[in-house]
Protein backbone atom coordinates (compact mmCIF):
# COMPACT_ATOMS: atom_id res chain seq x y z
CA UNK A 1 0.00 0.00 0.00
CA UNK A 2 2.85 2.39 0.84
CA UNK A 3 4.45 1.71 -2.55
CA UNK A 4 1.16 2.44 -4.30
CA UNK A 5 0.82 5.71 -2.42
CA UNK A 6 4.39 6.70 -3.28
CA UNK A 7 3.86 5.80 -6.95
CA UNK A 8 0.59 7.74 -7.06
CA UNK A 9 2.48 10.85 -5.95
CA UNK A 10 5.44 10.17 -8.29
CA UNK A 11 7.54 9.64 -5.16
CA UNK A 12 8.40 5.94 -5.58
CA UNK A 13 12.14 5.40 -5.71
CA UNK A 14 13.03 1.74 -6.13
CA UNK A 15 13.10 -1.65 -4.44
CA UNK A 16 16.27 -0.78 -2.52
CA UNK A 17 14.48 1.75 -0.33
CA UNK A 18 13.45 0.05 2.91
CA UNK A 19 9.87 0.14 4.07
CA UNK A 20 10.88 2.17 7.11
CA UNK A 21 12.77 4.72 4.99
CA UNK A 22 9.82 5.00 2.61
CA UNK A 23 7.40 5.64 5.47
CA UNK A 24 9.68 8.28 6.96
CA UNK A 25 10.08 10.01 3.60
CA UNK A 26 6.35 9.92 2.77
CA UNK A 27 5.67 11.40 6.18
CA UNK A 28 8.42 14.02 5.89
CA UNK A 29 7.14 15.05 2.44
CA UNK A 30 3.64 15.30 3.95
CA UNK A 31 2.24 12.76 1.54
CA UNK A 32 1.00 10.69 4.47
CA UNK A 33 -1.00 12.40 7.21
CA UNK A 34 0.64 11.98 10.62
CA UNK A 35 -2.13 9.71 11.92
CA UNK A 36 -1.78 7.39 8.92
CA UNK A 37 2.02 7.32 9.18
CA UNK A 38 1.62 6.43 12.88
CA UNK A 39 -0.68 3.53 11.96
CA UNK A 40 1.81 2.25 9.38
CA UNK A 41 4.65 2.42 11.92
CA UNK A 42 2.62 0.74 14.67
CA UNK A 43 1.56 -2.06 12.32
CA UNK A 44 5.15 -2.50 11.11
CA UNK A 45 6.46 -2.69 14.68
CA UNK A 46 3.89 -5.23 15.83
CA UNK A 47 4.54 -7.31 12.74
CA UNK A 48 8.30 -7.20 13.23
CA UNK A 49 7.94 -8.28 16.86
CA UNK A 50 5.67 -11.16 15.87
CA UNK A 51 7.86 -12.40 13.03
CA UNK A 52 11.40 -11.72 14.20
CA UNK A 53 11.05 -11.93 17.97
CA UNK A 54 8.22 -14.52 18.07
CA UNK A 55 6.49 -12.18 20.45
CA UNK A 56 2.97 -10.89 20.77
CA UNK A 57 -0.40 -11.63 22.22
CA UNK A 58 -3.86 -12.28 20.88
CA UNK A 59 -4.83 -8.74 21.88
CA UNK A 60 -1.86 -7.21 20.06
CA UNK A 61 -2.66 -9.20 16.94
CA UNK A 62 -6.29 -8.08 17.07
CA UNK A 63 -5.18 -4.47 17.49
CA UNK A 64 -2.84 -4.86 14.49
CA UNK A 65 -5.72 -6.25 12.46
CA UNK A 66 -7.80 -3.20 13.37
CA UNK A 67 -4.92 -0.91 12.38
CA UNK A 68 -4.62 -2.69 9.02
CA UNK A 69 -8.35 -2.29 8.48
CA UNK A 70 -8.17 1.43 9.30
CA UNK A 71 -5.34 1.83 6.79
CA UNK A 72 -7.33 -0.03 4.16
CA UNK A 73 -10.44 2.08 4.73
CA UNK A 74 -8.41 5.30 4.60
CA UNK A 75 -6.68 4.14 1.40
CA UNK A 76 -10.00 3.24 -0.23
CA UNK A 77 -11.60 6.55 0.74
CA UNK A 78 -8.57 8.58 -0.36
CA UNK A 79 -7.29 6.81 -3.45
CA UNK A 80 -10.43 4.96 -4.45
CA UNK A 81 -12.21 8.30 -4.76
CA UNK A 82 -14.97 7.19 -2.42
CA UNK A 83 -14.73 9.57 0.55
CA UNK A 84 -18.12 8.43 1.84
CA UNK A 85 -17.20 4.73 1.86
CA UNK A 86 -18.62 3.03 4.96
CA UNK A 87 -17.22 -0.45 5.60
CA UNK A 88 -19.54 -1.18 8.51
CA UNK A 89 -18.47 -2.34 11.92
CA UNK A 90 -15.24 -4.26 12.49
CA UNK A 91 -15.94 -7.96 12.91
CA UNK A 92 -13.08 -9.82 14.58
CA UNK A 93 -12.08 -13.28 13.35
CA UNK A 94 -13.67 -16.24 15.07
CA UNK A 95 -11.34 -18.02 17.50
CA UNK A 96 -11.43 -21.80 17.26
CA UNK A 97 -12.18 -23.56 20.54
CA UNK A 98 -9.25 -25.34 22.15
CA UNK A 99 -6.47 -23.41 20.46
CA UNK A 100 -4.07 -21.14 22.23
CA UNK A 101 -1.46 -19.93 19.74
CA UNK A 102 -1.32 -18.16 16.40
CA UNK A 103 0.57 -20.95 14.72
CA UNK A 104 -1.86 -23.58 15.94
CA UNK A 105 -4.72 -22.33 13.80
CA UNK A 106 -6.36 -19.87 16.17
CA UNK A 107 -8.58 -18.32 13.56
CA UNK A 108 -10.93 -20.12 11.26
CA UNK A 109 -10.36 -19.18 7.67
CA UNK A 110 -12.59 -19.93 4.70
CA UNK A 111 -10.94 -22.43 2.36
CA UNK A 112 -9.55 -21.07 -0.88
CA UNK A 113 -12.17 -21.54 -3.56
CA UNK A 114 -9.91 -21.34 -6.60
CA UNK A 115 -7.04 -23.75 -7.21
CA UNK A 116 -3.56 -22.30 -7.05
CA UNK A 117 -1.73 -22.16 -10.36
Amino acid sequence: MAKLIAAHHAAYRDERETFNDMLRRLSFERILPKEIADLFHALKNVGNDAVHEIRGSHGEALTALKFARQLGVWFHRTYGRQPGFNPGAFIPPVVKAGTSCWFGGVFSMAPIQTPLQ
